[in-house]
């Protein structure tokens, strides 16, 4: 009986031996993927990057052909959350088939809409970190403590209408801030043919 036990412990050591390098291993389960980076929106056309301290509260990619002649917030991150100097920053696009240059007066046409005592300060051209033209405005809106200001980035893609906005308390928000913050985008003219569901 000794005699079989050691030639069936003998027998399966020289199969384990003789089998290939690497076949024969532990059933340990893959790390998890991770999520698509809190930080980052990304769609066909355009990709932008919130600040390291921004904390995302929502996010959505909706196709062209699903917007409508309004914006629709397509991103939003909070930075400093729950306190008095918090700041948000949104993405919100609209369907714009228009020439470029048309979109900044569209958008501000749309503010002027949407808010009390909007006050548009400062236009200026600038351009995306890839080259993309854009325009910096500088928005004030509302009265006393509910005052804010609004600095948003502003561009057209040839399908969509979009404003890249941070908004603050007046006084807690700088236009260098601001433009730092936005400005970490690229975008190109949006390709029609590359729809995202």
């Amino acid at each position: 009986m000794k005699r079989f036990v050691i030639a069936a412990f003998v027998a399966a050591a020289a199969l384990l031996a003789s089998a290939a390098p690497g076949t024969v291993r532990a059933q340990i389960p893959p790390p998890p993927t991770p999520g698509p980076d809190p930080h980052l929106y990304s769609d066909p056309g355009m990709d932008f990057t919130a600040p390291p301290e921004a904390y995302l509260a929502g996010r959505r990619i909706i196709p062209p052909a699903a917007l409508g002649d309004d914006l629709q917030p397509v991103a939003i991150w909070v930075v400093n959350p729950g306190k008095e100097d918090a700041k948000e920053i949104q993405i919100m696009m609209e369907a714009f088939s228009g020439a470029p240059d048309q979109w900044e007066g569209q958008f501000e046409s749309q503010m002027h809409g949407s808010q009390d005592g909007v006050l548009f300060k400062r236009r200026t051209p600038m351009s995306l970190t890839n080259g993309m033209p854009a325009t910096f405005v500088e928005i004030t809106y509302g009265s006393g403590f509910d005052a804010k200001k609004e600095f948003a980035v502003v561009f057209a893609d040839g399908t969509r209408g979009i404003a890249i906005t941070e908004t603050g308390r007046i006084g807690e928000l700088s236009a260098e801030q601001a433009q730092a913050a936005l400005k970490i985008a690229k975008a190109v003219r949006y390709p029609i043919d590359r729809d995202q569901p």
